[in-house]
């Protein structure tokens, strides 16, 4: 239920963006940059890297088998299956949509579908799904609420890196984080004890 609300909201939000909002935040967050933030933004981006999530959940999963505690095993092993199927799911829809990245030039509405260059995958944001992959998972296994909105929390300042860096429109962080949080959420509920 809340996956599907949450991913009907940004597959309804992503077009409105592209066309209303995008070329204008662009503009304004490129034109207001500082130095503190980039070295905010610079140090959060990580947080939405593949990689720190590949060896995160695997850290969590060895962690519990090698204790021999069944639930912690259960979270690390569950929050590698939930990456993996974003990322999948994420990868796919980039080369199928084949938008242009803002730094690219062509602005907010020109697609290359089925491209493999990285200049024209954009659409979603990798790392802001990812994130909220995380994100969304944490918020259906935990019920603390450090845990849940801390986690959300960190995952939108990935989302506002991206942007910042100039690597997304605000559209692809809406899907990206729309699409991350369902999936993330909908493993979470479907294997909690």
């Amino acid at each position: 239920m809340v996956e599907g609300l949450v991913l009907g909201t940004s597959l309804l939000l992503t077009p409105v963006a592209v066309y209303t909002a995008d070329e204008s935040l662009r503009g304004y967050v490129q034109s207001h940059r500082s130095r503190n933030l980039d070295l905010l933004f610079h140090a959060i981006n990580p947080l939405g890297d593949g990689k720190v999530h590949a060896l995160g959940w695997a850290g969590v999963a060895l962690t519990g088998y090698l204790l021999k505690d069944d639930a912690l095993y259960s979270l690390g092993k569950w929050g590698e299956v939930s990456f993996l199927i974003t990322g999948i799911t994420t990868l796919g829809l980039k080369v199928a949509i084949g938008r242009a990245r803002p730094g690219v030039g062509k602005g907010a509405t020109y697609f290359r579908p089925f491209s493999l260059d990285d200049d024209f995958n954009s659409l979603p944001s990798g790392h802001t799904s990812v994130a909220f992959s995380s994100a969304g998972y944490l918020f259906a296994r935990s019920r603390n609420p450090w845990v849940r909105w801390g986690s959300l929390a960190l995952a939108t300042g990935v989302g506002a890196a991206r942007i910042y860096l100039d690597r997304h429109w605000l559209s692809d962080v809406l899907l990206g984080a729309g699409l991350g949080f369902s999936i993330g959420y909908f493993v979470g509920r479907a294997t909690v004890k």
